[in-house]
């Protein structure tokens, strides 16, 4: 199992850029037709108090927790993940639902099990995702070795 170092630049980035501008034009909910989910958060930046947004994949939903799982490919070196950690509070965007939430860390153990069975359920998009960002692994043991390094997040909606 290979993991990346760095984060992304050139053509990857403005690669994962292109759905936040999709969302941003109304388009949020057509990355179904692939097969994912993804969650649009908007933040504010920790060091220049700025708005970002981020996109993320939806890993899995519990409809009666209404609890979100998603990753962040790059662990603690995310800078959406640093600045979530600042300001816990948030705004995410998943389809047309927007709502303000707060995410809490899953631990190793769970967040194995959450790659795992998003693997089991999309094997093929989890492969060239994962490839995308330069992370090439060989079946479900590796994966369970993998979610240590990343970061699975529980993304719960503040009361509306």
């Amino acid at each position: 199992m290979q993991i990346f170092e760095k984060r992304p630049n050139g053509l990857l980035k403005f690669f994962f850029k292109v759905p936040v501008w999709m969302y941003k034009i109304g388009f949020g909910g057509f990355e179904r037709l692939i097969g994912a989910q993804w969650m649009l958060i908007t933040h504010i930046g920790r060091k220049s108090g700025k708005q970002y947004d981020s996109m993320v994949d939806v890993m899995d939903y519990n409809k009666v927790t209404d609890i979100y799982y998603i990753e962040a490919a790059y662990g603690t070196h995310a800078d959406w993940v640093r600045n979530i950690q600042a300001s816990p509070n948030f705004a995410a965007r998943v389809g047309r639902r927007k709502f303000t939430a707060r995410a809490t860390p899953l631990s190793n153990k769970n967040a194995a099990d959450m790659l795992v069975k998003f693997y089991r359920e999309k094997p093929a998009y989890t492969r060239s995702v994962m490839a995308m960002v330069g992370v090439k692994f060989n079946g479900e043991e590796d994966l369970r070795a993998l979610a240590s390094k990343l970061m699975l997040l529980a993304v719960k909606p503040e009361k509306e």
